[in-house]
């Protein structure tokens, strides 16, 4: 790595991380004016608001990190290239036989390292946080209630619902798990309980849910746990297991806790690893949207990577101008762009006028080859 690109590399990361405090700090602080009185209300009784202020804006910060990063990264190299044009140093480089490809090889470098942090954050730091993420102020605790999405486990043959859901103790409120068919069919057609609490996989038992206070059947106690063929459990019970209460059992099932989430934060947050799970459980009421969502997945970082070379040409073929102007010219193409995505993703989430494989790479396939043709064009001149 030469001088001259760790001085880039300084310029761009300067701007970049001042762009996006600007940009988060503005929607952090209109939050918090907005919802005062509950955040002063829950930092009392934490006895800490700035510890309270941390939990909650930590991964709404990433979430704005992962939606704003393709324009983050073009906003920087653009302003490095004009930097350097307006200062001279660009002329003096190209006179010393440096050229434009070579210029700008360690800002290219510096994106794609930026738009794989967003891609790393979308599927491993944001779906660890969509407890939090899901929470509106007034909602702090947790303790609201929320609609339950039904889903299914085709494997078991089940069909888990519930009243209402509590996120902050992954509970359900008066979870019923209705028995369609295969191996618990001899437990009638629905078990019933006052509660239920999504519990993950220890040395007692699989990952599942453990029912509280079952009243259908009401001989729950005495019934048999149920096994598969291969000696592993599917459903316990108090009759020889031990460490389960009396008037509790326990579901072996693939649902996740967070399948049972209603809305569309669920798709939003999740990672691409569980819509594909929540897609195989046969049991998305929307299976269209949820397509669209995981093949968007797909192309993101070279969606990003296509609004990056949408804005190089504007600034390498028109040095003389002004800086704001070259930004606003590339912030009506990343939106012009960024409309037609959503447009297409829409269209494609009703499944009618488009699939949904169609809607979400055609946007890539049509512009992402005219504007790399644009870039390289503009690298040579």
């Amino acid at each position: 790595m030469t001088r001259i690109d760790r001085y880039l590399l300084v310029i761009y990361f300067r701007v970049l991380s001042i762009c996006f405090l600007s940009i988060a700090g503005l929607m952090v602080i209109v939050q918090i004016f907005n919802n005062l009185t509950e955040f002063i209300e829950y930092g009392q009784q934490q006895k800490s608001i700035v510890r309270v202020l941390i939990e909650y804006f930590g991964p709404y910060t990433l979430t704005l990190f992962d939606r704003l990063s393709g324009l983050l990264a073009l906003m920087a190299l653009l302003f490095a290239i004009t930097w350097i044009y307006r200062t001279n140093e660009m002329t003096a480089l190209l006179a010393a036989g440096v050229t434009k490809r070579r210029i700008m090889r360690p800002l290219l470098i510096a994106s794609a390292c930026v738009i794989g942090l967003a891609g790393v954050s979308r599927e491993l730091w944001i779906p660890s946080f969509q407890d939090r993420l899901d929470r509106k102020p007034q909602d702090l605790k947790g303790d609201l209630m929320r609609s339950v999405r039904p889903t299914a486990d085709w494997n078991l043959g089940v069909h888990l619902q519930a009243r209402n859901l509590l996120l902050a103790k992954r509970e359900l409120i008066e979870p019923m798990v209705r028995i369609r068919a295969g191996a618990l069919e001899g437990l009638g057609r629905q078990v019933l309980a006052a509660t239920g609490s999504a519990l993950p996989a220890t040395a007692e038992h699989p990952a599942g849910f453990l029912l509280k206070g079952v009243h259908m059947p009401r001989d729950i106690d005495t019934i048999a746990s149920i096994r598969s063929a291969d000696g592993k459990p599917l459903f316990l019970t108090r009759n020889d297991t031990p460490w389960l209460a009396p008037g509790e059992c326990f579901l072996v099932t693939r649902i996740d806790f967070e399948m049972l989430r209603s809305g569309a934060s669920w798709k939003q947050y999740a990672s691409t690893a569980e819509l594909i799970s929540n897609l195989r459980s046969g049991e998305t009421p929307n299976v269209n949207e949820v397509l669209v969502q995981i093949h968007s997945r797909f192309v993101r970082p070279l969606i990003d990577w296509t609004v990056l070379l949408l804005g190089i040409p504007v600034v390498l073929t028109r040095p003389d101008r002004h800086v704001f102007w070259v930004a606003g010219v590339c912030i009506l193409l990343v939106g012009g762009f960024t409309a037609v995505v959503m447009g297409l993703n829409a269209a494609g989430g009703n499944g009618y006028l488009l699939s949904p494989l169609v809607a979400a790479w055609l946007p890539l396939l049509t512009v992402l080859p005219w504007s790399y043709q644009k870039t390289a064009a503009a690298m040579e001149t």
